[in-house]
């Protein structure tokens, strides 16, 4: 685990001093560097590719249950009275709002906490302006958006740029089954009628084998502050282009806190290596079907790592409801949620029974 920057706390504002004219310098996406506000002086960072290490599952979940300080780091967090959401608190702040709701922060609430380090993050690559275009077009093609939204456009909050902290695995698994094979074939024979008729039965033979699968780099969110909705579809990540943590990319953007620790993480990415598993068991048995009766795996070489995926997050009203949604801070997809206009669902539901109906009369 890292450790050489734990004095450095985590914030969501690091006012980096310009060498130039003695302004502050923030991160920016455009220009993918530290970038002075005043005389717009660009500062090179350090961007290549981390040759990424996890950290053993065993050997750190057995300090954490003893509670041992191992690994962390101090930073300054506060918690939203309103949404819940946990962000970093920015230096010097006479007033804030949360990034995921907009609700005023009580500053007298903020309070130091020790943490586990971010050991890599995705930098920023889409601008807060690309994302409010990309907003716009992905809402313009929403077919069941109101008339009355389109025409007039939406009111939406500032865009915040929000780093989320992410769990990665990696495991070997070794997994033994058993289970049958199902082999189809046709028979014929004739019914009440005299007709011949022709139908499948299947035959099902005993199997058994091993199922061997390496995963890599299994994402699981450890926060909470966003829908499920929202953030168990961002998974569009260029993992491979991850940097080695460094405080200078978080100058200017919100980091939230992790809700969950790397042990509650583990059975969720335990579930989605399951699914590849069974779909994998399957292929190895063979046959036109298959049934799985047992199955046990071997999770061996656990590892585990804490990474910063960066989003922008912004809201909208519309008839008295909010409406939040992200934009992913590397690619400028867009997953949120939108109002939609019942008529207009209810003429499409009209018009596929309508034209089922006239299929089923065509076909009769």
């Amino acid at each position: 685990m890292t450790t050489d920057t734990q004095s450095q706390p985590i914030t969501d504002a690091l006012q980096t001093k310009c060498k130039s004219c003695g302004g502050i310098m923030q991160y920016s996406p455009k220009d993918e560097n530290l970038k002075c506000l005043y005389c717009g002086l660009i500062s090179e960072l350090d961007k290549s590719a981390a040759e990424q290490k996890g950290n053993d599952f065993k050997h750190w979940k057995k300090l954490a249950d003893e509670e041992s300080n191992d690994g962390l780091m101090e930073a300054t967090e506060i918690k939203c009275r309103q949404c819940g959401a946990t962000t970093t608190m920015p230096p010097n702040t006479s007033g804030a709002k949360c990034a995921f709701c907009s609700t005023p922060l009580i500053l007298d609430e903020a309070h130091v906490k020790r943490f586990w380090q971010p050991e890599y993050l995705l930098p920023f690559k889409i601008t807060e302006k690309q994302s409010g275009e990309n907003f716009k077009k992905w809402l313009g093609k929403k077919w069941f958006t109101p008339s009355k939204l389109k025409k007039y456009g939406v009111n939406t909050d500032a865009f915040k740029g929000v780093y989320l902290p992410f769990w990665t695995y990696d495991a070997k698994t070794h997994t033994l089954y058993v289970g049958e094979r199902g082999e189809d074939r046709k028979v014929q024979s004739r019914n009440s009628k005299g007709e011949l008729v022709e139908r499948t039965v299947t035959d099902w033979y005993k199997t058994s084998g091993t199922v061997n699968l390496d995963f890599k780099d299994i994402v699981i969110p450890a926060s909470e502050s966003l829908p499920p909705t929202i953030i168990n579809r961002l998974t569009n990540w260029d993992m491979m282009n991850s940097v080695s943590y460094q405080k200078e990319f978080l100058s200017g953007f919100v980091t939230e806190i992790y809700k969950r620790d790397f042990r509650d993480g583990v059975d969720d990415a335990k579930k989605k290596m399951k699914s590849v598993i069974t779909d994998t068991i399957k292929a190895d048995i063979g046959g036109d079907d298959q049934r799985i009766k047992t199955q046990s795996t071997q999770y061996n070489d656990l590892m585990f790592k804490l990474l910063l995926l960066p989003v922008w997050i912004s809201a909208f009203n519309f008839d008295g409801k909010l409406y939040q949604f992200v934009v992913n801070g590397r690619t400028g997809q867009v997953i949120g949620e939108y109002p939609k206009d019942k008529m207009k669902i209810l003429l499409v539901v009209v018009a596929v029974i309508a034209v089922i109906a006239a299929l089923f009369f065509l076909l009769r």
